[in-house]
């Protein structure tokens, strides 16, 4: 699309044609301040200013005023912009989409499907504890001799560590980091 700013409005162009004929006075250019635009055009003040000064869609004439008919083709022009247009429709797309995720995630909490990941961490480790610590404590409870507690122990010490290896083998099947790495 060409840049609306290179071209002469038709009322500008006839303006110049008649200026410059012999004998005729020129069309005087509708001037008008930002105000008296906004309430032509159904917008504030500040948004004319937004408008000319930010989004360069309109022009200030030298004086500061405005050319109410080139403003108002200008400001039309912008709005029929398609690329503007499907940049906008893109972005609340893409924002509706966000608020349909977030709903979803919201409804599975209170039905009690989703978890918070944080929540089962503190429970498995509270779980783990609990046996790791009633592990090493069998042997004292099953015998008072220690050749045979020693025997009990190399079980339990035995079995922890295939359960660290199942643990492991587990993280590594559902690409878990090491736990040195997790936040």
């Amino acid at each position: 699309m060409t840049d609306p700013s290179t071209h002469d409005h038709p009322a500008r162009t006839i303006a110049k044609a008649v200026a410059a004929s012999p004998g005729r006075a020129a069309v005087p250019i509708a001037s008008v301040t930002a105000t008296q635009l906004g309430e032509h055009l159904g917008l504030t003040r500040q948004r004319i200013g937004v408008l000319a000064d930010t989004e360069h869609v309109i022009e200030r004439l030298p004086n500061g005023r405005f050319n109410q008919d080139d403003c108002r083709l200008r400001y039309l022009r912008w709005l029929r912009d398609p690329e503007r247009r499907s940049a906008r429709s893109e972005a609340a797309a893409k924002h509706a989409e966000a608020k349909t995720q977030l709903l979803h995630i919201r409804i599975e909490e209170k039905q009690r499907k989703l978890v918070r990941r944080d929540d089962v961490n503190e429970l498995i480790d509270a779980m783990c504890g609990t046996v790791l610590t009633h592990l090493s404590g069998m042997a004292a409870r099953c015998s008072r001799d220690m050749q045979v507690r020693r025997g009990i122990d190399a079980v339990v010490d035995q079995i922890r560590r295939e359960i660290a290896a199942a643990c492991l083998a587990k993280a590594d099947e559902w690409n878990e980091p090491p736990l040195n790495e997790q936040d």
